[in-house]
């Protein structure tokens, strides 16, 4: 089941907020981009314009890129997310109060028709399925994954996305939060020697992977920040329930994958992995080499924790693979 919320023109305001009649649809575009102009070139805006970009769950990772692409001039969205608001979310998420209860891919598509109300998104409000994955995948010219990975229900979506993304030779950009890190993954199955999320995951294990262990493998040992440490020690001891999740981590995935979507869409080469931690940015130089001693020796430690209890349970996760 998927709702369109297309544009319809019936329902178009007819007037903008300060009485303005609300412009024809070319005449409406060129005003909102023309403060673009000229740092994207004209080709770029109408790439931008036309292409058909699959946004595959609307939550931190992934809802962060949602206005950034409208307000960029993007028109042509497919929001895939199952799940609605709660309280919770509020705390990095693009919702209000009026939101919690609704649908995310919903309350965007309803969103984003304030901003530009000519621009197309298709909802598909069970998220990505058996069922959806092969359509949206075949239609989107770019895909932004967001799939939730802090539970094990979403992980084989995630894979299966995934697959059907190679098997059509689509780009995908995927993106993790951990702690103030964001953590942008470029996966361009255009490239024949591109494996299955770079070969760390394969088809036949994915439904015995539990989150900590998928993450273990995707997530560079040396990318892990020292402020997430302690709770990936409750995680490794079994005591953990979730991951804690930061806002200025997840919009930072909003400012890496549009810039890449445009640099993608444009066939300009990007690097396929980038990564920026805003506490270590922002960090002063002097105490840098210490705290970076102190990750370093607590990595350690907690890898060889993880390794004892894998040895000790006969299975379980180790950090590094």
């Amino acid at each position: 089941m998927w709702l369109d919320c297309a544009v319809d023109t019936t329902a178009l305001p007819r007037v903008l907020g300060d009485g303005t009649p609300l412009p024809p649809h070319d005449d409406f575009y060129r005003e909102l981009t023309t403060r673009n102009t000229p740092l994207v070139t004209p080709e770029e805006q109408e790439r931008l314009r036309t292409a058909t970009i699959l946004i595959a769950g609307c939550g931190s990772v992934g809802g962060a890129a949602v206005e950034p692409l409208v307000r960029l001039g993007c028109e042509n969205l497919i929001l895939a997310e199952p799940d609605g608001y709660d309280v919770a979310n509020m705390n990095r998420q693009s919702a209000r109060l009026q939101d919690v209860g609704r649908n995310k891919a919903a309350v965007f598509a309803e969103r984003m028709q304030e901003i530009n109300p000519y621009a197309t998104c298709e909802v598909h409000d069970h998220g990505i399925t058996a069922e959806n994955v092969e359509d949206v995948v075949s239609r989107a010219d770019l895909i932004l994954d967001g799939v939730d990975v802090t539970t094990k229900a979403p992980l084989l979506h995630k894979v299966n996305l995934h697959k059907h993304a190679r098997e059509k030779q689509k780009v995908v950009v995927s993106g993790y939060d951990i702690a103030g890190l964001q953590m942008l993954l470029i996966y361009d199955y255009g490239d024949s020697g591109v494996e299955l999320m770079g070969g760390k995951v394969k088809l036949d294990e994915v439904e015995k992977l539990e989150p900590f262990e998928f993450l273990a493998r995707v997530i560079p040992f040396t990318a892990i920040p020292i402020e997430i440490i302690p709770e990936l020690e409750r995680q490794v001891r079994g005591e953990g329930s979730g991951f804690p999740q930061l806002v200025y981590a997840a919009n930072l995935f909003g400012v890496l994958a549009v810039r890449a979507a445009m640099d993608i869409l444009a066939g300009r080469p990007v690097r396929k992995r980038v990564i920026v931690d805003a506490n270590a940015v922002l960090r002063p130089r002097s105490q840098r080499p210490g705290l970076e001693a102190s990750r370093l020796r607590a990595l350690l430690k907690l890898n060889k924790q993880a390794k004892a209890l894998r040895k000790g349970a006969g299975g379980g996760s180790e950090l590094v693979h």
